[in-house]
């Protein structure tokens, strides 16, 4: 059973199928975590956003939650109502999921539940690791001060400057590119900001809109 638009209690056949071999909702069988695919793919439409640390209204369509993107806003809206997200940091507040979930997203089955609960705990990682990118990114931006203000310059600016971009290129850097580097243990060549955000595949782009 579940909550249709007005509210009512209402009966769905196909909903059954769906929680019962979630598979059937384009997913693995019992498996609750993003695929590495959605997490790429929400990272990537992210680097599109104005602030990519907010999730937008069609985040949630391009994850693979919902189906349809008219049903994205309403998860974005139900989160909000919950205070589960904000327009402000943290943005995500996984603490705040509580045994209401259920009922506060129930237009979506209880598979896409549990997977939407991966994602918001996903999110909330990558917003971690953000920060500890920006504040690594601020030191180094003052020790490349400093050596300015010194008029020294020459070999070491250069090496913080490198620092710098590499810095900014990790920001940018989808889930599953992370896991090949740590797994081949070498240090890949990274894209600029500007480079990584023009990686985006157009059709996630045209999905969106």
């Amino acid at each position: 059973m579940f909550r249709n638009e007005s509210g009512k209690v209402s009966w769905s056949w196909s909903r059954l199928v769906l929680n019962a071999v979630p598979n059937n909702a384009n997913d693995c069988k019992n498996e609750a975590d993003l695929t590495p695919k959605q997490q790429d793919d929400l990272f990537r439409f992210q680097l599109t956003q104005l602030d990519p640390r907010i999730l937008s209204e069609q985040s949630f369509y391009i994850a693979g939650i919902v189906d349809h993107p008219s049903l994205s806003p309403r998860i974005l809206a139900a989160l909000h109502k919950a205070s589960i997200l904000t327009s402000s940091p943290p943005f995500v507040h996984t603490s705040l999921i509580t045994r209401k979930f259920p009922h506060q997203v129930a237009i979506i089955s209880v598979h896409r539940q549990r997977k939407l609960v991966s994602l918001l705990f996903f999110w909330e990682e990558e917003l971690m690791r953000w920060r500890l990118l920006e504040e690594e990114e601020n030191e180094v931006r003052r020790f490349l001060d400093e050596e300015n203000n010194a008029g020294e310059g020459g070999e070491r600016e250069e090496e913080l400057r490198v620092a710098l971009g590499r810095v900014r290129a990790r920001r940018c850097m989808p889930p599953s590119l992370r896991v090949l580097a740590n797994d081949a243990k070498v240090q890949p060549v990274l894209p600029s900001y500007g480079d990584a955000k023009m990686t985006v595949p157009v059709e996630l782009v045209a999905k969106a809109n």
